[in-house]
């Protein structure tokens, strides 16, 4: 073998060797910078597991100090203007000021957004006057409840402009409001809520009395949506305005089965059966648990509207007064005696000698 076939030879194994060489090192450098990341990550899910095993605001506390950090990361502008060519310390150093106020104020505002969240999980009736609240035609006031202002001021107001309410005769805004109010999009408890009262306006127009149940008593109603009595027998149905890509599964049959066997203890020697209405399929394992535990299901879809407004007669003055789905008073009010209906317009409620309540009457945009 000739000197410069050997010194060939040499030069590639050479190479060789420092490629492996520079494999090993690589890839020690890649597991230090990965165990480094996984520390750090370890770390963020310790103190969020802490955080939210202390407690859902102090967990939400963390998240938002977690997110207004990652929008920080984004934000390198301050160590580009110390690293360029030409460095500006100066307006770097103003630049990391700007960022850690911006920082600060991310993380308030994702920790406030989080805070109204959770009023609103906790007591879902505040989303019927969360507009009515930030109407500047509502007269409220600090320092005072309010609630006087929300509950007398006409919510058809929140569907209609001032020109609107102002040059419609009151029959006219009533029926605009409601049209506006069907075509709305609405928030996934706005809809179950919706899906509900359907099933109610179903059973009433078949001459069951309908409690509503979920609406009025909210996170308290133990998984009863409706409450329905006719000749003695009692029907507790449970609602699942869900997509038809999900599936109902086995905990919710167990959840509807708890609560009828609670309300038989309660109430010996009554008939009762357990419903569940949905808008879905159940798994296999659902559906089994389902004819096992004697719960019926009735597979119901949502159309996108249906005669909603509620006809009802006084007890006792015998008025004869309408309510709109916006109402206060509406899941409180039943139809269920002779002379009461569903209707869908408020041309027909009129036409059968109903009117609206007395204070959304008369009452002019504040």
């Amino acid at each position: 073998m000739s000197e410069w076939q050997l010194s060939g030879a040499s030069i590639f194994w050479g190479l060789v060797g420092l490629g492996i060489a520079f494999g090993i090192a690589r890839g020690f450098v890649t597991r230090l910078r990965d165990n480094a990341h996984n520390t750090r990550l370890r770390t963020y899910l310790d103190g969020r597991d802490a955080s939210f095993k202390a407690g859902f605001l102090t967990g939400r506390r963390w998240l938002a100090s977690f997110i207004a950090e990652a929008e920080q990361a984004r934000d390198r502008r301050d160590d580009y203007l110390r690293s360029k060519s030409h460095p500006a310390r100066k307006s770097a150093e103003i630049v990391k000021e700007v960022k850690q106020e911006k920082r600060a104020l991310a993380e308030r505002l994702k920790f406030v957004e989080f805070q109204l969240k959770s009023y609103e999980e906790y007591f879902p009736q505040l989303e019927e006057y969360r507009d009515l609240i930030l109407d500047e035609r509502v007269p409220l006031s600090a320092g005072s409840d309010n609630l006087e202002e929300l509950e007398t001021t006409d919510p058809s107001q929140l569907f209609l402009s001032r020109e609107e309410w102002e040059g419609l005769s009151a029959s006219e805004r009533n029926q605009l409001a409601l049209d506006r109010y069907v075509a709305r999009s609405k928030s996934d408890w706005e809809i179950g809520r919706y899906y509900e009262r359907y099933l109610g306006s179903l059973r009433e127009t078949s001459g069951w009395v309908v409690t509503y149940h979920g609406a009025l008593r909210g996170f308290e109603d133990l998984g009863r949506d409706l409450l329905c009595a006719r000749n003695g027998a009692v029907e507790i149905v449970q609602a699942k305005c869900w997509s038809r890509s999900k599936s109902i599964h086995e905990k919710h049959l167990f959840q509807l089965f708890g609560t009828t066997v609670h309300y038989r203890l309660a109430n010996v020697g009554v008939k009762v059966t357990p419903v569940l209405a949905t808008t879905t399929s159940l798994s296999e394992v659902a559906a089994e648990v389902a004819r096992a535990l004697g719960i019926r299901v009735d597979s119901i879809s949502l159309p996108s509207s249906y005669p909603m407004i509620k006809c009802n007669i006084n007890l006792s003055t015998r008025e004869k007064i309408y309510h709109l789905p916006f109402d206060q008073q509406y899941d409180r009010t039943q139809v269920s005696r002779q002379g009461e209906c569903y209707v869908a317009t408020v041309k027909e409620a009129e036409h059968r000698g109903f009117r609206r309540a007395w204070r959304h009457q008369a009452r002019r945009a504040v």
